[in-house]
């Protein structure tokens, strides 16, 4: 009776996805998003350092950002799965914490990069095309255990290979354990003593490569469903409580390159908010907060009622069945020009009370969820500023960059260089125009300098100083009350560069750019919101192709890295 009572089970599953039937994905071309594989283990000491980055750049893209932690290599006693050691071999991990994003190769023909990395190419992956949308429902009945997921790709463009590959990953959150370095280097995410692992691989239901679309050209659509019974242990990890479990999508080409990622909705009786954010608004002072609503039932839903810091809200808004959607809230303006230093720090409680649903109301009481909208630091200084940074042996993984926001433009920045190299060196900061800027510090090795970080200003005041041994990505912001001397966008190499400065000609360009450089390395062109748009390797750059404005040109040769303007017309 049991056995028949779980195939009935497993059979009205199967038929209930089955009713939503190409209702799932959209048809709309849309933008990629980012995917990270994380190699780590209980037993490596950095490895927090690398989960740490990585929450905190997927709090940064809600919603857009997806990350699987593969432990696997000599620091993965425990979690490790049949999965990880080929993964790991095609991303080339040669040190950990490692990590892929989309698989996609952004340092000569290498996946690899370090986790602290993700910071500077998740941008770049979530502004690319993806020829392919993808969306998923999972259902997980907790008493039988069977998980059943139903897939549906739809290609909006042609993909550049005949063949893709589907990859279905289950993930096990809320795992409470030991983890080297743990309250040394992400002691937030310690919790009674223990370390707070999240979403570790555990199964793929479509085994190591995943499994074949043939069609990949635009309209065709692939849809797949997969049943599963949750084991109660997994390896050397119990599997207690089903919730703790998501399940992420993913389409590769080749097994590599990833072409877009989602997390399959779970199934359920109403709608919820997932997660809530702000949207990256690069150039405003206005601060536009939104939530992800998630409608989880087989019924469409056209109004929605909440609670936002308390005020009644009720919003017109059209979710189909099974879908995730995005709900802007009121937009919240800053102040970016304060008489004095502050900090401005701001959240958003935001609680789903109820909604309409075939002219019907429903009434649900959930927990509110809240989420920051600003955090940071604002100095009211006079230029020019005076950066120092104490390097340590590795100062080429050290950049710093100054942004304004009066013409969304990069003024200043600096990789460090090998000759640098435990050595104290101060960077004059003196852009032309007055108002607000945000200075950006990052170590791409993720593990931080030996040394101190400060700025002060022309009179002398210390406006920060910091010691530097968990720099990752810092951002500070100034408000400077005079123009500076120096022309915008043009880099301030140390006093120990004497090599002649690389040039580039014409300038305005509206075709081909010379660039000349002793021992060129590579040329790296960025538009004047900071997104790469072209790179090459060569001594000349074709442009033609892009649109009239200003960028910047990042210029690495090997003994030097040298920003110019460039004027495409």
């Amino acid at each position: 009776m049991k056995m028949k009572k779980e195939i009935i089970l497993a059979l009205f599953a199967l038929m209930s996805l089955n009713s939503i039937a190409q209702t799932l994905v959209s048809t709309t071309p849309q933008k990629r998003k980012a995917l990270i594989e994380e190699y780590t283990g209980v037993n490596c000491q950095y490895c927090p350092l690398g989960h740490k980055a990585i929450d905190e750049i997927a709090a940064t893209y809600p919603g857009q950002v997806y990350s699987i932690n593969i432990h696997q290599g000599t620091f993965a006693s425990r979690y490790t799965t049949q999965w990880g050691n080929a993964l790991a071999q095609q991303a080339g991990v040669q040190s950990y914490p490692s990590s892929t994003l989309n698989r996609h190769a952004f340092k000569g023909a290498s996946i690899q990069i370090f986790p602290s990395e993700n910071y500077v190419y998740v941008p770049q992956v979530l502004q690319m095309d993806a020829p392919v949308n993808v969306a998923a429902v999972v259902d997980i009945d907790p008493q039988t255990r069977l998980m059943t997921v139903r897939v549906e790709a739809y290609y909006t463009s042609n993909s550049e290979a005949n063949n893709n590959y589907l990859n279905v990953a289950i993930l096990q959150s809320n795992v409470y354990s030991t983890q080297s370095g743990g309250t040394t280097y992400y002691p937030e995410n310690m919790v009674n003593g223990k370390y707070h692992h999240k979403h570790i691989l555990r199964h793929l239901l479509t085994g190591q490569w995943g499994d074949t679309i043939y069609n990949t050209t635009a309209g065709s659509l692939f849809t797949k469903e997969y049943a599963y019974v949750v084991p109660h242990s997994i390896g050397d990890l119990t599997i207690d409580n089903v919730d703790d479990l998501s399940v992420v999508v993913f389409i590769t080409q080749n097994h590599k390159e990833v072409l877009n990622v989602t997390e399959a909705i779970r199934a359920g009786q109403r709608a919820y908010l997932s997660y809530g954010g702000v949207d990256q608004n690069t150039c405003s002072y206005n601060v536009q907060p939104f939530v992800s609503v998630v409608n989880a039932t087989s019924h469409p839903i056209s109004e929605l009622q909440l609670l936002v810091d308390g005020e009644s809200l009720a919003r017109q808004k059209t979710l189909s069945p099974y879908h995730i959607d995005t709900l802007h809230l009121p937009a919240l303006a800053l102040d970016p020009l304060p008489d004095e230093h502050f900090y401005y720090q701001a959240s958003r409680t935001v609680q789903l009370t109820g909604y309409t649903s075939e002219g019907s109301h429903v009434s649900i009481n959930d927990s509110p969820i809240s989420f920051p909208i600003a955090d940071f630091h604002l100095y009211t200084a006079t230029p020019p500023l005076t950066l120092s940074i104490h390097y340590d042996n590795y100062p080429t993984e050290v950049s710093y960059s100054l942004f304004g926001y009066q013409d969304c433009s990069y003024y200043y920045q600096h990789t460090g260089l090998n000759n640098q190299s435990q050595q104290t060196v101060e960077f004059t900061l003196s852009p032309a125009l007055a108002g607000v800027y945000r200075l950006r510090l990052s170590d791409v090795g993720g593990d931080g300098l030996n040394g101190n970080i400060s700025v002060s200003d022309a009179l002398g005041n210390t406006l920060f100083s910091r010691n530097a041994t968990d720099l990752s990505l810092w951002d500070y912001y100034f408000h400077l009350t005079a123009p500076g001397v120096d022309p915008p966008l043009v880099d301030i190499e140390s006093s120990a560069s004497t090599l002649l400065q690389p040039t580039v000609f014409p300038n305005p360009i509206s075709d081909v750019l010379n660039i000349m450089a002793e021992r060129l390395l590579q040329a790296q062109l960025f538009s004047s919101t900071g997104r790469l748009v072209a790179t090459t390797d060569q001594p000349t750059l074709h442009v033609a192709t892009l649109p009239a404005g200003i960028y910047l040109l990042r210029i690495v040769t090997t003994d030097n890295v040298t920003i110019k303007k460039v004027i495409i017309r």
